[in-house]
């Protein structure tokens, strides 16, 4: 349960930054490791501790706008941000819109932008703020760090290539404070550990920010937005399934309180979805055996993200899920009958029902009626709740309409963030990922 709203936000956070990381082994704990770097520059520059999280929650989120978990690789990999730079306003757009992440957001606008001898303190009459200069500098420093590799070994190097760039590429200050940060081993060890989040965890005195069930709402449709931004064919998918799962749910006779953690938990329910390449998300065709097993680990990732978070076990239970049967034959944990609480079997049901309205790149929407038959065919195999579905049955109309509505609102803004990406970055994708091997 979501206890008197007490969710520690920079665990969300951490979550949410892994999350977006675990695409691939090259990538994974990228933004984490980065923020730890950013941190501890910042504070060796004496930076407030209200300056030092907003630093963190920038350095966590910095790539948040690298859509797709090819670009993402692509980045990492070959380094060549100039193909993929449309990424920090897209950054920029997404964590705006949010006010705990309005400073964040305006760092990671600026995260690629060279210091140029002084050129870099502003950009189209806008200052830069320093500490975008300071994830420049980290997010440079942690690319250069080869995985393969003992890291103490590599520390000579990567120092000598830092300082040759202070005054052109890195803010002189920035590189100074860099140096002395980077003085003792165990700051080397520490950004290369693979318990990063724990490292991360007593790295800041923490405070504790209190999240309710209706300011957890917003973070939860950013993280949406990401989610959905990954493929056109599943742009407003998130919105559509939050819509659906709290008409049901007030229909259901939920309380306030509950359709706040039920829309929340809408936005959320496709998390895992970040770690499955576009190129599985879009394809036209059937999926192959290893490419349908590769989409089913997302709601498993759904939960475990989630459930790290802390308080917030309801919305993890109700996001997750919505693949398992009422059977025990769904996934990925195989829960069956009282197994599954009401808002789980909810979130199923909605789940499904605003899939199959929806266009794929293999098929085109269903109509109503046939969505709905299906749906009760479901409840005849065992998969999906009966009572759930006969309130579907006597309000679809009317839940269709505010799924509908709630989809072209949400996709207004979702246009931004295509508008940004560009058909060439995704265009571009194939050749990119060619070049990583």
């Amino acid at each position: 349960m979501l206890n008197h709203s007490q969710i520690p936000l920079h665990r969300l956070i951490l979550s949410f930054s892994e999350a977006m990381d675990q695409v691939h082994p090259r990538v994974a704990d990228h933004q984490q490791r980065t923020a730890f770097i950013a941190a501890r520059i910042a504070r060796q520059m004496g930076f407030s501790d209200s300056e030092l999280l907003d630093v963190f929650y920038a350095g966590a989120l910095h790539d948040i706008g690298l859509i797709t978990s090819e670009n993402r690789i692509t980045a990492v990999s070959v380094q060549d941000l100039e193909r993929v730079n449309w990424h920090s306003e897209t950054g920029y757009e997404l964590l705006k819109t949010h006010k705990l992440f309005a400073e964040p957001a305006r760092i990671v606008r600026y995260h690629h932008l060279e210091w140029a001898n002084g050129r870099g303190s502003e950009f189209n009459g806008r200052e830069v703020p320093l500490a975008s200069h300071i994830i420049t500098l980290a997010d440079n420093v942690e690319l250069n760090i080869q995985r393969t590799a003992p890291v103490l070994g590599q520390v000579p190097t990567i120092l000598e290539k830092i300082q040759s760039q202070a005054g052109s590429t890195f803010h002189p200050d920035c590189v100074e404070a860099f140096i002395e940060a980077s003085r003792p081993e165990a700051f080397w060890l520490d950004a290369v550990s693979p318990r990063i989040y724990s490292v991360l965890l007593q790295d800041i005195d923490w405070p504790t920010m209190i999240i309710d069930e209706v300011s957890i709402e917003p973070i939860a449709e950013l993280f949406g937005r990401l989610v959905d931004a990954a493929s056109p064919w599943t742009a407003v998918h998130s919105a559509g399934v939050a819509a659906t799962a709290v008409s049901l749910a007030e229909e259901l006779h939920f309380s306030p309180r509950e359709l706040h953690l039920m829309k929340a938990a809408g936005y959320l329910h496709d998390l895992g979805k970040l770690g499955v390449p576009g190129r599985i998300l879009d394809k036209p065709g059937k999926l192959t055996s290893e490419e349908y097993l590769r989409v089913k680990t997302h709601t498993y990732f759904t939960y475990r993200i989630l459930e790290t978070i802390g308080g917030m076990q309801q919305i993890a239970e109700w996001a997750a899920f919505h693949h398992e049967r009422l059977d025990g034959k769904g996934y990925p944990f195989r829960l069956s009958g009282d197994e599954l609480t009401l808002g789980s079997r909810i979130m199923a049901v909605a789940d499904v029902f605003t899939a199959l309205l929806e266009d794929r790149p293999y098929r085109k929407g269903m109509s109503l009626e046939e969505a709905l038959a299906i749906i009760n065919r479901l409840v005849r195999d065992g998969a999906l709740d009966g009572e759930v579905v006969k309130t579907l049955n006597q309000q679809c109309e009317r839940i269709d309409h505010i799924r509908r509505s709630e989809q072209v609102e949400y996709g207004a803004q979702q246009a931004i963030l295509f508008n940004l990406t560009g058909r060439e970055a995704r265009a571009e994708e194939p050749a990119l990922l060619a070049a990583v091997g």
